[in-house]
């Protein structure tokens, strides 16, 4: 139940028993929430369950909880489900985000800090992951592709490039040009969600924004605050203005070139070239629903993430 304050003498309803023997079996009374959510005060001792397809937040403020408090939180919906610092400071030795089936408990050390302890959940089977591992902070992750080449990107079109990230967190999203490079190109980046049922993009995780590209052989990165959970998703890279010769480092174009994808059946494969990417032609401003989408057969501009 809700943290009360009770008197001497005073004789509880039936419902406030069941509230708190749903409390005392790490229950606690049950509210349900569709929309990104900010607690409140009466949180305290409470069961928070989040029910959305798409990315939703749960916002942690001070000056709302005493040490002690304690807020469980389920994900029940398909969006990835954050536990974000407000006003407030969250510390954890895990994951702030939430993927579905997954859950954790907000334990208050303060009235401006808590803990957040996440339990086991269907993509938390194990504690431990090499890949994201903590000593590879620092490190940049990308699409596992066998040969590196360049190639000119053409203005507004959006390439998608498959990638599978572990639960973690990110601090930048980067591209880089190549060496044939000349001008200024403004590149947009970011990350889409994979269908489970096509293989192929479909909605923004998060537009990180544009970064002004000038030179050749030089990265250009975007910071960004972002957790994922364990899964498919897709890399995002468009430029919406060109440069005088646009050669951005791509994928190569040979037999094998980019070694992983999602797959309905194998005659899906595009081409020779094992490519399992896809494009979209007259995309300008912010990244959105992902539309008409085709499977080129060329190579493309490689983005990469960087483990916080």
């Amino acid at each position: 139940m809700a943290k009360q304050t009770f008197t001497t003498g005073q004789v509880l309803t039936a419902a406030q028993m069941t509230s708190l023997q749903q409390t005392a079996m790490l229950g606690g009374a049950a509210s349900a929430k569709v929309a990104s959510y900010t607690l409140v005060a009466a949180d305290a001792g409470t069961a928070i369950s989040m029910s959305n397809a798409s990315a939703t937040t749960i916002t942690v403020n001070t000056a709302l909880f005493a040490a002690g408090d304690t807020v469980q939180i389920t994900n029940l919906g398909a969006g990835v489900c954050t536990i974000t610092a407000g006003t407030a400071t969250v510390n954890t030795a895990s994951s702030l985000a939430l993927a579905q089936y997954e859950s954790g408990t907000l334990d208050f050390d303060s009235t401006s800090s808590a803990i957040f302890i996440k339990g086991a959940g269907a993509s938390a089977s194990s504690g431990f992951d090499p890949l994201f591992n903590i000593e590879y902070a620092g490190y940049y992750y990308r699409p596992t592709s066998g040969t590196v080449a360049s190639a000119a990107i053409i203005e507004d079109v959006t390439w998608y490039l498959p990638i599978f990230l572990s639960a973690q967190s990110f601090d930048r999203i980067s591209c880089r040009t190549a060496t044939g490079f000349v001008g200024t190109a403004t590149a947009r980046l970011g990350l889409y969600n994979a269908s489970t049922t096509t293989g192929k993009p479909t909605t923004v995780v998060f537009d990180a924004g544009t970064v002004s590209c000038t030179a050749a052989n030089t990265n250009y990165e975007i910071t960004i605050t972002q957790s994922v959970s364990s899964g498919w998703y897709f890399l995002a890279f468009n430029t919406q203005t060109v440069a005088a010769t646009n050669e951005f480092v791509t994928t190569g174009t040979g037999a094998n070139s980019f070694a992983s994808g999602i797959l309905p059946t194998y005659s899906t494969v595009q081409g020779s070239t094992n490519s399992i990417y896809y494009s979209q032609t007259g995309v300008t401003g912010a990244f959105a629903t992902a539309g008409t989408l085709v499977a080129p057969a060329t190579s493309a501009p490689i983005v990469a993430l960087r483990i916080a």
